[in-house]
């Protein structure tokens, strides 16, 4: 197997609406030898509105961001860069950002967003959660920083990886890489274990091996949850039971935390979504077997906890059932007014009648394209290929097209997957001139955000 090592700069969080404005990957081969380079600057679409952080954090201005391949163009090669056969993409805290603005990505450019999670012996990895096991079990393997010792920038500067600056795609993508070979060098063993645990039959084997508590009539199985989610004051991982998979998002497993005092406080408590975690198989984050040669990490307090709320769940087991049985059936609240751009998890997957236009529309010319939109059955592939049109190929349209898709984008009432509407270039321009009032800026930063600031008020006007 090798591996694709890569890091995105993008021009704000929402896989909706933000986009990726540059993309550099490094490959090598099992023994993270290095083998090429990619990089890849993404042209500004003409829809997106970035956020004035994102500008300020990357430091790349608005002028920098206006150049570079297409969208539509860089993402077909990034599409087939992911899918190449036997290959583990990976990145650091990738799973959480980059992997969805990747597959948001591919899916509003018409080409699949999963396929690189299965197919040709591909599969995704993230080095954050793999870091973190060596931060807690194998602490001699890199100097941490004492706050924020995940932190990718803190990292590098403790350790010395490389210079340059943070949040530049390629640096990253470089001490994500050093980072890595430093981890595997101190324990090869933990590297592979670990790697593999993203692979989903084999976390899924690992899952069914670990130890059970009885509860009732019901045995459940407890191992140590670990996640940088649960925070650095409980040391990122705590001890959870399976509750079982979710009755409605079937690739959803459900673990209850059972290592803090009272446990009987919540559980009558209306929302109880804190005290359960969500986690899918093959993914963020790991679950390791409970045993003594762990509880160092947890704390005698909470293993004293754990045993005591396992007292207590046996002695009310009516509580704990319907507990459960609530958990498991609740559903996330419906988003209205979804954008076309934000449902792929409403609309599912690509239909097999699906297919065969996308195909065509790949291969087509812009004429072509245009008539496969008109034509098709399919009112997402219509809608989606129109916005390709619009922001990909937009002076070589009329002006007809150009209001359609427009109208279509500038929908009033359209919203990401958190009910969010799209930023717009007077809620980017308040926002800059607070962060230029109350943020503490250096030179660059303050240009960069006057300069964005006169972009933004052209094209209000």
């Amino acid at each position: 197997m090798n591996y694709l090592f890569y890091d995105l700069e993008t021009t704000g969080l929402c896989e909706s609406f933000d986009q990726v404005v540059r993309f550099a990957a490094i490959t090598t081969n099992e023994h993270l030898e290095e083998l090429n380079r990619h990089e890849i600057s993404i042209k500004l679409r003409p829809d997106v509105v970035p956020s004035p952080y994102a500008l300020i954090v990357t430091r790349l201005g608005i002028n920098d961001i206006m150049s570079g391949l297409s969208e539509y163009d860089a993402f077909m090669k990034i599409h087939q860069l992911f899918n190449t056969p036997n290959q583990i993409n990976l990145g650091y805290n990738s799973l959480n950002f980059d992997n969805n603005m990747l597959r948001f990505g591919f899916y509003r450019n018409l080409l699949d967003p999963y396929l690189h999670q299965y197919k040709n012996n591909t599969f995704r990895a993230d080095v954050m959660n793999i870091n973190l096991i060596y931060y807690l079990y194998k602490n001699k393997a890199i100097n941490w920083n004492d706050q924020k010792p995940m932190k990718l920038e803190n990292i590098n500067k403790r350790n010395n990886f490389i210079d340059g600056k943070s949040h530049d795609a390629m640096v990253d993508v470089e001490v994500t890489l050093k980072l890595c070979k430093a981890l595997r060098l101190h324990d090869n063993r933990m590297w592979d274990y670990l790697i593999n645990g993203f692979v989903k039959n084999t976390d899924l084997s690992r899952l069914k091996k670990l130890s059970t508590i009885t509860i009732g009539n019901h045995s459940y199985p407890i191992g140590i949850y670990t996640d940088i989610s649960l925070g650095y004051d409980s040391q990122c991982c705590c001890v959870a039971i399976s509750i079982g998979r979710h009755n409605e998002y079937k690739n959803q497993s459900l673990w209850l935390k059972v290592d803090y005092p009272n446990i009987s406080e919540y559980l009558d408590v209306e929302d109880k979504t804190p005290r359960v975690l969500k986690r899918k198989d093959g993914e963020p984050s790991f679950i390791l077997p409970w045993n003594k040669s762990y509880d160092h990490v947890i704390g005698e307090d909470r293993v004293n906890n754990v045993l005591e709320n396992i007292k207590w769940l046996d002695s009310n087991v009516e509580i704990i059932d319907e507990f459960i049985s609530n958990t498991r059936q609740r559903t996330y609240d419906k988003i209205d007014n979804l954008d076309i751009d934000a449902s792929i998890y409403e609309l599912g997957l690509i239909k097999n009648d699906e297919a065969e236009d996308i195909s065509q529309f790949h291969n087509a010319d812009i004429n072509g394209k245009m008539q496969i939109i008109n034509s098709t059955a399919s009112k997402r592939i219509s809608a989606l290929g129109l916005r390709v049109l619009f922001r990909n190929y937009h002076d070589q349209l009329n002006e007809n097209i150009k209001n359609k898709a427009k109208e279509s984008i500038a929908h009033i009432d359209s919203v990401n997957i958190r009910g969010k509407a799209r930023r717009s270039p007077l809620n980017a321009i308040d926002e800059a001139n607070n962060i230029l009032l109350k943020e503490d800026l250096d030179e660059e930063q303050s240009k960069i955000l006057k300069e964005y600031i006169s972009y933004l008020n052209r094209l209000k006007n």
